[in-house]
């Protein structure tokens, strides 16, 4: 016998909690299987009709409703003829034809055919595929072809067959979803290949509450990406980011995934580092036979493509998003402070001469220049298999590469800077700063996976995944003042690299003599950097009585900035579910633990040019592209290093976890999911003086042990809905940077950014409330509540310090949010025959939240004055997504239309007088158009952000030209692609 048992009630986490295929097809644990049908046609309409109502319900669309007009319909349900089990995503096509059908939840499947004598052909795999012969198709009748598939005689050897369902699909991931035993929301792979979407970040605003910032850290039902954590294949990811914890999602391309999930109520085998959603990347399964994928994209930006912009002389490796060693520090620097008369370390003082030689060999291009932009355009291929080893075992494989490079505009960018009003009014602008600037970005990844399957009860799977991106801009800005202070120029060149390598080793073993009982384990070691190599700045003053621009030898005029961070991240988790009870009520006993341990360093160095006394002035109003030479160095200009004291640090973050869970079927409609989870957590960071043991280290230890009990209870109100409660105690911890007095500041017109090493870590007591309703494989209506009530959330603040204010990071009190989320998939066929292939999807997040602060709190000794209350950091009062599908498997022909908007969002608490910062609406349409050539060729259109609504922040909530504090627009783009697959 041959039973099929879906991984699934715990989509993502590390071993699931579930039960039999039937039991998760139709919602019953212990419901027991009707009688196999014979195959071969039905009895007609009217049977069909009392067969369609048995499965479905009385309120669900019967699969043999009448056909459109001049075809006719044929429909059936597929089972497993030794079990009586409905077979799940089993194919259906008519032979000779095009056409096919995958079978539901119920394993039903539906053909609408012209008049005619057709021969059906049914597989999936570990069956042997059976043909139906003679199958009569009448305009405007139903027949009814119920099919049993036999059990291959290999697979008719094995005990007990278990196999991951092949998460990709719509309908897999509403089944997933059906019987989790948290609140999530997931899109898969074919449902992200009908969008413009290139990766993750991209891919995850489709998801219900869920938004995307700065392209890169997801927002979940409004939170900021502090209540966000990231896991890959159920692992904890590293960020490459040093100054936030949030993983960039960019990192991951659409290619290397299977799916993504939002998991929104915490269970306790999920780190409990989440208040908004865990984001689990989930790679994508083995193919079951050989395939080879290879696609190509071109892509034009309206504000970018053919257009010539802003660069400057680079490194040779730029185009795969790497520094040659161009930027590096150069060898003759030495690895002490470089200052006039400074100490050496082995006696002596540093020469004038020397430093001369310093200057000249860190001297590099501050001039920008103009070059030719070209379209976007990216590649990727993918080649796999699974190979017959003999007997049961089974060896497969999967390796991917992908390339991209897209030129992203910030048309025409506006900045405003703001003071507070004296008299406690609104606040006065002090200045613009206009720039416009072209970010050349690349991003390219490999990922390969082999999996080693023993027996049929055992699996070994080594996963590798390497991924990669950099920014380079070079920038010009003009900054005009409306008080007192000076015109200037600004000319910034960046470079930003990013990368992640990952190596993770998991096992899964059943054991039959316990019962059942499965072994899960996972060992994975991670590497994330960043690399920020020679930063360079000019900065000139314009001399309002002659109107002459002078270079400025301020503390970031003539800077040369460099910054590298390394996150070392390994660790294992184990778990180990037992089942207790089975039948009508079965039961499973779940407990495992976690231990991570990750390690950081970060190092800074600074150093400026600085007019040298005696110099002729007028040598200061040459362009940089000429009072930056070789000559000047030493005559007109020194070099000094301006490393502060608090540049460099090192961080540890260690986890350990336990657990225990229980998911308990009380009743056959009644299912408790209840647990705890033991974290302890050991922080430390020291930052220091690089140069000086002399001066004081800052030290932040912190040590804590938190319990996290869970409690989950799912009400299955029919077959095809459930209602669900989630109550749960989650946590949000400092991120390193947080802590991290450095000082930071980027750019002339950018704000100075500093740790604060008091904070504390944030607890969040959780509430959730679902409804969800499942009307086909491919349908679902659902509404969910939620609460959340936070202490000591952690905010970012705007300390008035300069042109634009310091930001830092102080704990508020309390705070609370409260939403709701509404989400509909539905086709249309109901309207009328003619809409049968589209189907209408949207989900609406409306929440409000507010955060309570003490006016007088302080940050490394700085009293912030803060607005005492106001809505919760990076929280949208709500998130819009609306879509459109059309899909005609006959000619190969697919469609999306989507659209996504969210509410105005406070980006930056204010102080000190000065209104908070928010991130206005902004109206987002793409379109996907795809047409299929033949059985290899797909073509795709894609439009994005077709309207070009502008990027808008402003000082406090009302929008208006009078608070501006950033506009820009990023322009649409429009890509054509093409993929080709054996």
């Amino acid at each position: 016998m041959i039973r099929r048992r879906i991984w699934g009630v715990v989509a993502a986490s590390v071993t699931p909690l579930c039960w039999g295929a039937t039991a998760l097809a139709q919602g019953d644990p212990g419901a027991a299987a009707p009688p196999p049908p014979a195959a071969g046609p039905g009895a007609g309409a009217a049977a069909a009709d009392s067969a369609a109502a048995d499965l479905a319900g009385a309120d669900e669309p019967s699969p043999s409703r009448p056909p459109p007009a001049g075809k006719g319909a044929v429909w059936g349900v597929v089972r497993d003829a030794s079990t009586s089990e409905p077979v799940l995503d089993a194919q259906v096509s008519v032979v000779g034809t095009k056409l096919k059908a995958i079978a539901d939840l119920d394993g039903r499947y539906r053909l609408e055919l012209p008049p005619g004598n057709y021969q059906l052909r049914v597989w999936y795999e570990a069956y042997k595929p059976q043909r139906v012969q003679d199958v009569q198709v009448a305009a405007g009748q139903v027949a009814q072809v119920d099919v049993g598939l036999e059990p291959d005689q290999q697979a008719e050897e094995v005990i007990e067959v278990e196999f991951e369902p092949e998460r990709a699909s719509v309908a897999a991931q509403l089944l997933l979803r059906k019987n989790a035993a948290h609140v999530g929301d997931a899109v898969g792979a074919k449902e992200i290949a009908r969008t413009p979407d290139r990766n993750a970040a991209e891919a995850a605003k489709r998801i219900v509450g869920a938004t995307v910032v700065d392209g890169r850290y997801v927002y979940v039902r409004g939170l900021g990406e502090r209540y966000t954590n990231a896991l890959l294949n159920g692992a904890p990811l590293p960020s490459p980011e040093p100054d936030r914890q949030a993983v960039p999602l960019d990192l991951f391309p659409s290619l290397v995934l299977s799916d993504i999930t939002v998991v929104k109520t915490f269970t306790p085998d999920i780190p409990g580092d989440f208040a908004g959603g865990s984001v689990q990347i989930n790679t994508r399964e083995l193919p079951t036979r050989f395939l080879f994928q290879a696609s190509l994209s071109l892509g034009l930006n309206s504000q970018a493509t053919f257009r010539d912009r802003l660069t400057y002389a680079g490194s040779s490796t730029d185009w795969l998003g790497i520094d040659d060693g161009t930027r590096a520090v150069p060898d003759e620097i030495p690895d002490y402070k470089v200052v006039r008369l400074g100490p050496k370390p082995g006696g002596g003082t540093i020469t004038r001469d020397e430093m001369t030689a310093y200057g000249r060999a860190i001297n590099s291009p501050m001039a920008t220049k103009r070059s030719f932009t070209p379209p976007n355009g990216s590649g990727s291929v993918v080649v796999g298999d699974t190979l017959e080893l003999g007997g049961e075992q089974r060896l497969g494989y999967v390796a991917t590469l992908s390339y991209g490079r897209k030129f992203s505009a910030r048309a025409d960018e506006l900045l405003g800077t703001y003071r507070p009003a004296p008299d406690g009014g609104e606040p006065v602008r002090r200045g613009d700063i206009r720039t416009g600037s072209i970010r050349d970005q690349v991003s390219w990844g490999s990922f390969a996976s082999v999996t080693y399957n023993p027996g049929a009860d055992h699996k070994v799977t080594l996963t590798g995944l390497h991924s990669r991106s950099s920014d380079d801009v070079a920038s010009e800005a003009s900054g005009e003042p409306r008080e007192g202070d000076s015109a200037f120029r600004d000319t910034l060149l960046r470079f930003i690299s990013r990368a992640l390598t990952l190596g993770q080793l998991q096992g899964e073993h059943r054991f039959e003599a316990l019962g059942g009982g499965t072994l899960d384990w996972k060992a994975s070691i991670s590497a994330a950097a960043s690399e920020e190599p020679d930063t360079r700045e000019a900065v000139y003053i314009r001399d309002d009585a002659s109107g002459a621009y002078s270079w400025d030898e301020g503390t970031l005029s003539g800077a040369h900035f460099f910054n590298d961070m390394s996150d070392v991240s390994y660790g294992g988790q184990l778990s180990y579910v037992q089942p207790l009870l089975r039948g009508d009520a079965p039961t499973r006993l779940k407990l495992g633990g976690l231990l991570n341990v990750r390690e950081r360093e970060f190092n800074a160095r600074r150093f400026r040019f600085k007019q040298r006394p005696g110099s002729d002035p007028t040598l200061l109003r040459q362009g940089p592209d000429r009072l930056f030479s070789d000559e000047n160095i030493g005559t007109a200009l020194e070099l000094e290093e301006i490393t502060r004291e608090t540049d460099s640090y090192t961080a540890s973050g260690d986890l350990f976890a336990g657990y225990v869970m229980t998911d308990t079927a009380l009743t056959p409609w009644l299912r408790a999911v209840l647990g705890a989870r033991v974290e302890a957590s050991a922080l430390s960071l020291r930052a220091f003086d690089r140069y000086s043991a002399a001066n004081p280290e800052i030290n932040v230890d912190s040590d804590e042990v938190d319990l996290l009990p869970a409690l989950n209870i799912i009400v299955k109100s029919s077959s095809i809905s459930n209602v669900r409660l989630g109550a749960a105690r989650t946590l949000a911890r400092p991120q390193l940077r947080e802590l991290s007095p450095f000082l930071y500041q980027e750019g002339y017109s950018g704000r100075e950014v500093q740790g604060n090493p008091d904070l504390r870590r944030t607890s969040v007591v959780n509430g959730d409330l679902r409804f969800e309703i499942f009307p086909t494989a491919g349908e679902v209506a659902a509404i969910s509540l939620f609460y959340k009530h936070f202490q000591d959330p952690i905010e970012e603040v705007i300390v008035p310090n300069g042109a634009r204010g310091r930001l830092t990071y102080v704990n508020g009190d309390v705070g609370h949010v409260a939403g709701v989320e509404l989400e509909l998939r539905k086709g249309l066929g109901f309207i009328s025959p003619f809409l049968a292939d589209a189907t209408a999807l949207g989900n609406i997040t409306f929440v409000s939240s507010e955060v309570t602060i003490d006016p007088g709190a302080s940050a490394g000794g700085v009293t912030i004055q803060s607005n005492a209350t106001h809505p919760l950091q990076g929280q949208s009062p709500f998130v819009v997504n609306l879509g459109l599908d059309y899909a005609r498997e006959s000619t190969g022909t697919s469609a999306r239309l989507l659209y996504n908007v969210f509410g105005a969002r406070l980006k930056r608490v204010g102080s000190r007088g000065l209104p908070d910062e928010y991130e206005q609406p902004r109206h987002q349409i793409d379109l996907t158009v795809a047409q299929r050539l033949g059985e290899r060729v797909e073509l795709k259109l894609a439009g994005e952000n077709l309207i070009d609504a502008p990027v808008r922040v402003t000082q406090g909530k009302e929008d208006d030209e009078d608070s501006i504090v950033s506009h820009y627009r990023v322009g649409t783009t429009v890509t054509l692609s093409a993929a080709l697959t054996y």
